[in-house]
């Protein structure tokens, strides 16, 4: 991507300060997310009775483990968005200019698309049919990363661990409208 930017600026398609901007958005989602995204799965891992289990006895579920908690604990909340042309939302006719608040959080949830949405299921299929990295041209660029990020963590602490249980500090979301991203997670190991 860095090297894509350099491009654009030598092509004189964008300017430095654009790029760089880029970058930094770029940077902050993808620590956000990962920061996130392996915060929450830890959280579910020891708060679902019988997950550590069963993934330690079956580490090939990781991979799982890793969308169903990125389904259900999405680390941005949605995103907003302006309407570039006249188009329809559902039952809603949209106008260019118009603005949106997608909340992905809540299509992760929708028993229309999913079946038993709210649960967690490391057997269902099209586990990768959620919306917590985006869509199509949002689609999040570090998405496979960040998948990758959470399978290290989980195979390396259970490498390294025989039990991993929630503190007497608990877990703490930060309060927050647009990210799900816990501000304390208090976890003992042994």
């Amino acid at each position: 991507m860095t090297g894509h930017l350099a491009q654009m600026i030598d092509n004189g398609v964008t300017d430095s300060t654009t790029a760089r901007n880029i970058l930094l958005v770029l940077n902050g989602a993808a620590v956000e997310t990962t920061m996130s995204l392996i915060g929450n799965t830890l959280r579910l891992l020891v708060e679902t009775p019988g997950l550590q289990t069963s993934l330690r006895e079956n580490p090939s579920l990781i991979p799982a483990l890793a969308e169903e908690s990125a389904r259900l604990e999405s680390p941005f909340k949605g995103h907003y968005r302006v309407v570039m042309r006249r188009c329809r939302l559902g039952e809603i006719e949209l106008e260019p200019g118009d603005r949106l608040q997608l909340l992905w959080a809540s299509a992760n949830r929708d028993e229309s698309a999913i079946e038993d949405a709210d649960h967690m299921d490391l057997e269902r299929p099209n586990l990768r049919r959620h919306l917590a990295y985006g869509h199509g041209l949002h689609f999040c660029l570090g998405a496979a990363l960040a998948r990758q990020e959470v399978r290290v963590v989980l195979e390396r602490l259970f490498a390294h661990t025989n039990r991993i249980w929630l503190g007497n500090g608990g877990a703490v979301l930060i309060p927050s409208l647009f990210v799900r991203r816990l501000e304390r997670l208090d976890l003992r190991f042994s």
